[in-house]
């Protein structure tokens, strides 16, 4: 399915650049931490906000659109801090899975027919929550949408675009910006289907070659 994410705002955070390494190296007279929010499932990173220097209620009202075909119990939404050297975490908090994928009800069936006991159904949760559950490590506001594939277009629109989609235009895929031969090997063509082996295209070459 799809997940839409909007990152609305962060409140009361942390200052976890006192006496930083940064402000000694800028010498700053404003020293605050210098947030962004980040979001993953599991190792999978599904969105960086920007971030904002010296604001500990910065407001990103930023937008996100991301595929998703994982199994996993938590979402994790995490407040960081930008920093010369390492940046710092300011606070987390975990979205449970089961309270976004949702199944129909036969309340559900009756009102849609081409829906079946099984499908999943379309949630979305607005929520204003603290970090790591503590008041004092300041607050996360987001809205978080999940919409099955069964509900997704089935054009090659993509979701969250700003310009109008455009015919006849040539496309090449690109497995690495220069093929190293870790390339998977693609047999294709034939009655077998294995007649011929595809010969990934070089980014590089190619932009040289332009």
């Amino acid at each position: 399915g799809l997940l839409h994410i909007k990152i609305i705002k962060c409140e009361n955070l942390r200052n976890a650049d006192k006496l930083g390494v940064r402000s000694l190296i800028t010498r700053r007279k404003r020293d605050l931490s210098d947030p962004y929010v980040v979001a993953f499932i599991d190792d999978y990173r599904l969105l960086k906000t920007k971030h904002f220097d010296d604001e500990l209620n910065p407001e990103f009202d930023e937008e996100f659109y991301c595929h998703v075909a994982h199994m996993t119990e938590f979402i994790k939404f995490q407040a960081m801090d930008f920093d010369t050297i390492k940046d710092d975490n300011l606070g987390k908090y975990y979205l449970p899975v089961s309270e976004l994928i949702k199944t129909v009800d036969e309340n559900d069936i009756q009102s849609d027919p081409n829906i079946a006991p099984g499908d999943l159904k379309r949630v979305g949760l607005h929520k204003h929550v603290y970090l790591d559950g503590k008041k004092s490590h300041g607050s996360l506001e987001f809205f978080i949408e999940f919409i099955p594939t069964r509900m997704l277009s089935k054009s090659a629109a993509l979701p969250g675009i700003y310009f109008n989609a455009t015919a006849g235009n040539d496309v090449k895929l690109y497995v690495n910006a220069d093929d190293d031969g870790s390339s998977p090997v693609v047999k294709y063509g034939g009655e077998s289907n294995n007649e011929k082996v595809w010969n990934p295209p070089r980014l590089w070459r190619d932009i040289y070659d332009a």
